[in-house]
């Protein structure tokens, strides 16, 4: 299917191109007709914080909540208690009333109204809207600020506060995917020597994250989708779009090198690499649908944004790549521009060739053959005389080097498949295919490259490296040659990396965590300063009555609040509010502690297992604890009881999907068990750098901040998601190399050295990517790209390089092992192949069923 659909779109590459341009103008139109929404509001089924805001809603609130616009009186102004102050206050709260979707404001003067401050030089107003947090935009918190510019006139600083700041802090992060894309261009540059390739891999990828964007704003009209969703499916969508593009592109070029046409070469490369491309984007997608099982509508808004960037990513690489390879063709060859000019040439001389002259070199062979016949020689000579008359005779019409005509020519004119079944090719032991290139040299006079190479390598140098293998084919061979030493040296440093994890405990971010200079931030400070820490996150407290009371007075309604005034942490109370019907009550309960401080979460378990059960109980009285604070508290312990579940579904789905892809139960365990590694060591960065405080002012925070419990658990999905892109195209090489010589060690020895520096190059560009998020002044975003780039940096070297390879030259055959009866279960897929498979599988592993797409010797 992949082969049909990558030869369909190179064919038609323009129709291609269009229709994804076409795509892309439309979504854009439609996000900027109808908006772009998200929310931060945060829902938890069954929780007791729900239960309180469910219960509050019979209150007739406006939609907004009251969201408050702070008042600052700096030195050398009049406080605002002063005549001229109160006059300027007011003045600007009449003409904010006129501001649209303002349904209501309250002045610091008045009792309902937000207060002043001891000192009288910081006050609240608090502005009722029509629409919720989610539906408030920049342009309305603008126009409430710049309505209150009569008190502006009289030196009052005007800072909104709430979701009115989140709204005016709302920052594009442009810049972020700008700098991670000319990052990738660089490096992209440097390793495909050309422009133009270099280009490729950015032209699809932006496109990808383009789509997946305008989708996810979009989607924002139907759910929750904080605000960090958009800004995570990025760093994501970039990052994998670029990767599974510069995997395909490669072997697009190495294809064009060995003489296969362009249309061709673009549909090989979707049907071969498209199909790894598959795998991995189904591991990230798998990955992040586990997330589900935490229950929660925050996760599911956090993995359907950077689901829905893979996805488009994944159909960019397999429907828009092909296309945009079809159109450039040539170009994108590797070496010289005289060298990709030569294949140019080249393509049009094959096109041209005459049938005549390949009818002539079958006459000419046969006649040839028919003359040794004739003369009675051995089947040898006549083969070496064969080989020797055809190659000199159609050097000068072909392509290849000499000594590869002159093999070709001695094999005969029949198709590859032929060929393996000859004698001196046929299937059989790892001994019969060792044996049979010296018997080739022997007939032909030609020794094979390959032979050549091994014929003159050191004595010491470990099977399936050349004469002086360098770089990753260098790693690979010292790995392979010491794998014990190598495997306990990679798990020492993670091993190290990893221990801050254990001290990793989850909290919540509040306002204070902003950058300096935010709205948020500023009107965080200012109200702490004034009101105490705890007026940033009032708790809501909320009591359903069985009968109606008779007014605030009511004996029941006076024994709650006394209770609650005497609880250790609380600062203060503020009056009871009944509902129309009198049957459900509420108290706004200020902490003395920050909302991030772990006094608050103390407080809030304080007042629902000791003060309103012993307070309210016995008059029957049901009571909730909420409030932004007590939903928080409630999101960490539900993804503490949720993360086994999710990471024992994310580790179960990875195996399975290694399983199918390479039938190996040992390979898709110990694959599902090193990604743990990578990951572990990423948790200990992040705690490290964050909990801990170690560099936080090298990444522009301004000491240690908590980490919220969303965080571990998305990246854990999104990690191994990651992961699993690099897995799959190591082993999908080591695969193809064991399924071609049989020899475990020298095809993981072949394998990473085939894959090191496009897997490291890949890695490069997306740490790349993540780093540029460090930027951001959301702390989140922050630790999403300290995180993802500490485990796709350790992922892409330690792991793949080190202990992936050294893991797989110790459990040698063992790695291939498959029970008969497992065997007859899993599909054949044979990820490696790409339509047009040469490769001759070993013999089976003893005690086990042999290797999928393996073929009888006789």
């Amino acid at each position: 299917m992949l082969l049909a659909a990558g030869r369909w779109c190179a064919r038609r590459p323009k129709r291609t191109v269009a229709a994804w341009l076409l795509l892309l103008i439309s979504l854009a139109a439609a996000v900027g007709a109808f908006g772009r929404v998200t929310s931060e509001a945060v829902t938890i089924p069954g929780s007791d914080s729900q239960a309180a805001r469910d219960t509050a809603g019979a209150f007739a609130d406006a939609a907004s909540g009251r969201q408050p616009v702070v008042l600052y009186a700096p030195d050398g102004a009049a406080p605002l208690t002063s005549s001229g102050q109160r006059g300027a206050v007011e003045e600007a709260a009449r003409a904010i009333e006129d501001v649209d979707h303002v349904v209501a404001v309250t002045t610091p003067y008045e009792p309902a109204g937000g207060g002043l401050g001891a000192d009288g030089r910081t006050g609240r107003l608090t502005v009722e809207l029509d629409v919720g947090g989610r539906d408030i935009t920049p342009e309305t918190t603008r126009a409430i600020t710049d309505a209150a510019a009569p008190a502006a006139r009289a030196g009052i600083e005007v800072t909104a506060g709430g979701d009115l700041a989140a709204a005016e802090d709302k920052g594009s992060t442009g810049h972020s995917e700008v700098i991670g894309l000319a990052a990738a261009f660089v490096v992209l540059a440097l390793g495909f020597g050309s422009l133009v390739a270099a280009g490729v891999p950015l032209l699809t990828g932006a496109v990808g994250l383009g789509v997946s964007l305008c989708l996810i704003g979009l989607a924002g009209h139907l759910m929750d989708m904080p605000s960090s969703g958009a800004t995570i499916a990025a760093m994501i969508g970039l990052g994998v779009g670029i990767d599974y593009t510069l995997f395909c592109l490669t072997r697009f070029r190495e294809l064009l090198t060995a003489g296969v046409d362009v249309e061709d070469a673009a549909a090989r490369t979707t049907a071969g690499s498209g199909k790894a491309v598959v795998f991995a984007g189904s591991a990230v997608v798998a990955a992040l649908a586990g997330l589900a099982f935490g229950g929660l509508p925050l996760l599911h808004a956090l993995a359907l944004a950077p689901g829905i960037a893979v996805l488009a990513a994944m159909a960019a690489t397999l429907t828009l790549l092909p296309a945009v390879l079809s159109l450039l063709g040539p170009r994108l060859a590797p070496g010289t521009r005289g060298g990709r000019k030569a294949l140019r040439k080249r393509e049009t001389r094959k096109e041209r060739r005459p049938r005549e002259r390949r009818k002539a070199w079958g006459e000419r062979e046969r006649a040839v053959r028919q003359e040794a016949d004739d003369r009675g020689e051995p089947e040898g000579a006549a083969t070496a005389a064969t080989a020797a008359s055809v190659a000199d005779r159609t050097e000068a019409a072909t392509d290849a080097p000499a000594p590869v005509r002159r093999e070709a020519a001695a094999a005969g004119p029949g198709t590859a498949s032929d060929r393996r079944e000859e004698p001196g090719t046929a299937i059989g032991t790892a001994t019969d295919r060792r044996e049979a290139p010296a018997a080739e040299a022997a007939a032909t006079g030609v020794e094979r490259p390959e032979t050549l190479a091994a014929r003159t390598r050191p004595v010491d140098a470990p099977p399936g490296a050349g004469p002086a293998p360098a770089g990753w084919g260098r790693i690979a061979a010292f790995v392979a040659s010491r794998p014990w030493r190598c495997l306990l040296a990679a798990l020492a440093l993670t091993g190290v990396l990893a221990v801050p994890a254990t001290q990793l405990t989850y909290g919540q971010l509040d306002a204070g965590d902003k950058a300096a200079g935010t709205a948020s931030r500023t009107s965080y400070d200012r109200l702490a300063d004034a009101f105490g820490p705890g007026a940033n996150g009032p708790l809501q407290v909320v009591s359903t009555l069985p009968t109606p009371a008779s007014g605030p007075d009511d004996a029941r309604i006076t024994a709650v609040t006394a209770a609650l005034r005497t609880t250790g942490g609380v600062a203060s109370v503020g009056p009871a509010q009944l509902d129309a019907s009198g049957t459900r009550v509420r108290w706004q309960v200020t902490p003395t502690t920050a909302p991030s401080d772990p006094d608050t979460v103390a407080l809030v378990h304080r007042l629902r297992d000791e003060t309103l059960p012993g307070a309210g109980e016995d008059a029957g009285l049901v009571t909730h604890v909420g409030g932004a604070t007590a939903a928080q508290a409630d999101l960490n312990e539900r993804l503490t009881e949720r993360m086994p579940l999710v990471v024992g579904f994310v580790l179960a789905v990875a195996a399975l999907l290694l399983l199918v892809a390479f039938r190996s139960p040992v390979v898709a365990v110990k694959a599902a068990l090193m990604n743990l590694v990578s990951v572990a060591a990423s948790y200990g960065v992040l705690t490290a750098v964050f909990q801990w405080g170690w560099g936080a002012t090298l990444i522009g925070l301004e000491g240690p901040v908590p980490i919220p419990g969303y965080v571990p658990l998305l990246m854990f999905a999104v990690l191994f998601g990651l992961a699993m892109d690099y897995e799959v195209f190591l082993l999908s090489a080591v695969r193809a190399a064991y399924l071609r010589d049989g020899d475990n060690r020298g095809a993981v020895i072949a394998g990473l050295a085939g894959t090191g520096r496009i897997i490291t190059s890949a890695a490069l560009i997306m740490v790349s990517v993540f780093l540029g998020y460090l930027l951001s002044d959301d702390p989140v975003v922050k630790m999403f790209g300290i995180g993802l780039a500490t485990a796709v940096a350790l992922d892409a070297t330690v792991v793949r390089g080190v202990l992936v390879p050294s893991t797989m030259v110790l459990l040698g055959r063992a790695n291939w092992w498959l029970p008969d009866a497992l065997d007859r279960l899993l599909p054949r897929l044979a990820i490696e192949d790409d339509g047009h498979d040469d490769t001759e599988p070993p013999s089976p592993v003893t005690g086990g069923a042999p290797l999928a797409g393996t073929r009888s010797a006789s």
